[in-house]
């Protein structure tokens, strides 16, 4: 493991007075990374944990690797895979707690585990504690369920995960930035769209402009339109032709590159998605009207339609993951408060629905984040 900076989680875990509870077993779906593998030894020692499953279009063989060295279990299923793994190894572990006597926390970002719990395995509703979640897009996803059974913990809508999307939005565009520059190709001077003006919307934006684009956004928030503007940026509405628009990024964290918006957009247009698995560009229509499909990058693909050619960077999956997404100190803000969500979860009885994390509960990580700068 890396040691070249403290032990953040470690002093979190401390001065949070977290303790071993061996009655408890973890059911893990993350992302697999250095700042990752931190979290996950660290809470595989309070919390063991029966397995991770690594989210396909993320990870790193040198993690993976290290936590297996750990005594750690760890699948790495392609992406078209994962749902129904996640859905197998939930049953085994739902099935081993409720013949040991223990019970599963379920730590996640994206929602598959607990909906999966929701679709296949009610019967064993005594045997999970609850889950803790990372994401918005996993939040959104329990609270679809319309007969939600168990506690969803999250930490996606503290102040410090609203610091950390800043920087989201930074990774994406300096990722964006290096695969562009592999191939000639300057981002000065032109057009971008931006789709969705959230947190890391809005952090991407910046990060364009930066590069000296003309930006444009667009969210169906009124309000968000408002801060657009305000922020100095052009509205969708304002742009005479998407003709003339270079680059579109998707960032609502929902379907935003429609297929009624990639008919609108001119010859050599690039898509890229700034939000989570592959749900932001109708890559299915795409494809669906492309008679030529041919890689023009390890990272871009271009899609040969009737009179023009459009690319799609990273087969529409988040272009921040093609490295890490955020330098591993500020990503740590969030793991150390799914850290504390852990322990919260082991230690009260909580009704079902989904809870954020206490705000008094966040200047633990914050205040030890300062202590050892």
């Amino acid at each position: 493991m890396n040691t070249f900076h403290p032990d953040f989680l470690g002093e979190v875990a401390r001065r949070a007075g977290i303790q071993p509870q061996p009655q408890f077993r973890q059911f893990v779906v993350q992302h697999i990374y250095e700042d990752t593998l931190r979290l996950l030894l660290t809470a595989h020692q309070f919390f063991p944990i029966d397995v991770v499953i690594g989210i396909g279009y993320s990870g790193k063989p040198e993690v993976i690797e290290m936590l297996k060295a750990h005594g750690i279990q760890v699948l790495t299923p392609s992406f078209q895979d994962l749902k129904a793994v996640v859905r197998d190894e939930l049953g085994k572990s739902l099935h081993h707690c409720a013949q040991t006597g223990r019970q599963l926390m379920i730590q996640e970002v994206g929602g598959y585990a607990i909906k999966a719990f929701h679709q296949h395995y009610r019967a064993y509703r005594q045997s999970i504690r609850g889950s803790v979640e990372i994401t918005k897009q996993g939040v959104w996803t329990a609270q679809q369920i319309p007969d939600l059974l168990i506690p969803q913990l999250n930490c996606a809508e503290t102040q410090l995960k609203e610091i950390e999307a800043d920087f989201v939005g930074e990774a994406v565009v300096l990722a964006l930035d290096v695969i562009l520059r592999e191939l000639g190709y300057a981002l000065a001077g032109r057009r971008a769209l931006v789709t969705g003006y959230g947190w890391i919307g809005r952090g991407v934006c910046r990060g364009l402009q930066a590069k000296r684009m003309i930006v444009a956004g667009h969210d169906i928030d009124i309000i968000r339109k408002v801060a657009l503007k305000l922020d100095g940026f052009l509205l969708l509405d304002e742009l005479d032709s998407l003709e003339k628009v270079s680059l579109v990024v998707g960032a609502s964290g929902k379907r935003s590159i429609t297929s009624q918006l990639i008919d609108r957009l001119g010859n050599r247009t690039i898509l890229v998605s700034a939000s989570s698995k592959d749900i932001e560009i109708d890559t299915d229509y795409l494809k669906s009207q492309a008679h030529q499909i041919e890689p023009v990058h390890p990272h871009v693909t271009a899609y040969h339609l009737k009179e023009r050619i459009l690319y799609l960077v990273n087969q529409g999956f988040p272009v921040n993951f093609l490295g890490s997404s955020v330098q591993d100190e500020l990503v740590e803000f969030l793991l150390a408060e799914a850290l504390i969500l852990l322990n919260q979860l082991a230690l009260n009885d909580f009704s079902p629905g989904t809870f954020p994390l206490p705000p008094n509960l966040e200047l633990i990580p914050a205040q030890v984040w300062l202590d050892l700068r």
